[in-house]
């Protein structure tokens, strides 16, 4: 079935999940993202058993079946980890596709059933396609991605030349852990979630076709977030927490003027967060920085050193 023949029915077709652990004002800015921007999509959020009295009040205002955590009481850890959740995920999921997000991401522009056709035509297009790439571009990876992605004006993306003979092919790009997720396909192969992103991206190249990415993406990473390690802070982590501040670096919600700017462009224009989004704080360092801590030089240098002092 065409996903642009399903109306209002897009629970059937399209389920987001999130994934959280104690940043309540980020988790909020995630799903009002959500459910501001693809409303009818099945939305389910992933907590970690967070033990932040303001995310737990928070989860406590959502309707029922919304919230789903680990088993406390399973006799071996009271954490699953991002990837056991996102095995739960695409375990449970009981629509076509899967969007799998986390709570420091935001969907920027209202999706449409152009978006939904587009995307119904990329997986159609290739049946050994079981990822999608639906987040705008870092900018500081831009060397990165023109030497592996071409523009292909005909299937509304930018993907990986099938040219196997080619030395960059074996490094093609084949799956990120926030992406649009096949859900048949992928239990059909019999795929199983691993330890982290990059036995992930291994996984998919052995198994899968690439993963393009959407010429028009409507999805993005808030950048200068907090971080943590092993749910811990370093000393860099804390003193960016005072000097960058905690709160969401929100993207302002693109306009329908923009948004049909983004679907029309020649796809010369590559999507670049930089080119196509605006925060509201007018203070985020540009091109953006995705932890707090390379807001400045000297946080940044900090962290570095104190990782290579605990790894000694």
């Amino acid at each position: 079935m065409d996903i642009t023949d399903l109306g209002a029915d897009l629970g059937n077709e399209l389920e987001v999940a999130i994934f959280s652990y104690n940043r309540p004002a980020y988790l909020k800015n995630c799903v009002v993202s959500v459910q501001r921007h693809i409303p009818k999509a099945r939305l389910r959020i992933f907590d970690d058993n967070s033990d932040d009295p303001n995310l737990i009040a928070y989860l406590a205002t959502l309707p029922d079946g919304m919230v789903i955590q680990p088993d406390q009481h399973s006799g071996t850890t009271r954490h699953g980890g991002l990837y056991p959740n996102m095995q739960r995920a695409f375990d449970t999921a009981t629509s076509r596709y899967l969007l799998m997000l986390q709570d420091d991401t935001q969907v920027v522009r209202a999706m449409d059933h152009s978006d939904f056709g587009a995307i119904d035509a990329v997986f159609a297009g290739d049946p050994n396609c079981a990822f999608l790439a639906v987040t705008f571009l870092r900018g500081a990876r831009a060397k990165r991605y023109h030497r592996l992605l071409a523009p292909d004006p005909a299937r509304g993306v930018y993907d990986t030349p099938s040219r196997p003979d080619q030395p960059d092919y074996a490094n093609r790009i084949a799956y990120f852990d926030i992406s649009l997720w096949h859900v048949e396909r992928l239990r059909t192969a019999q795929w199983k979630i691993q330890n982290s992103e990059h036995d992930n991206v291994l996984q998919a190249r052995k198994m899968f076709s690439t993963m393009p990415q959407l010429a028009a993406p409507f999805v993005f990473h808030l950048p200068e977030v907090p971080i943590y390690r092993h749910r811990t802070q370093t000393l860099a982590a804390r003193l960016a927490r005072r000097i960058v501040g905690t709160d969401p670096k929100r993207f302002i919600p693109m306009t329908t003027t923009e948004v049909t700017a983004l679907k029309t462009r020649d796809l010369s224009h590559w999507p670049m967060a930089e080119d196509f989004l605006t925060c509201e704080n007018p203070k985020v360092r540009r091109p953006f920085v995705y932890k707090d801590v390379k807001r400045h030089w000297w946080l940044a240098l900090l962290s570095k050193l104190e990782f290579k002092l605990r790894g000694r």
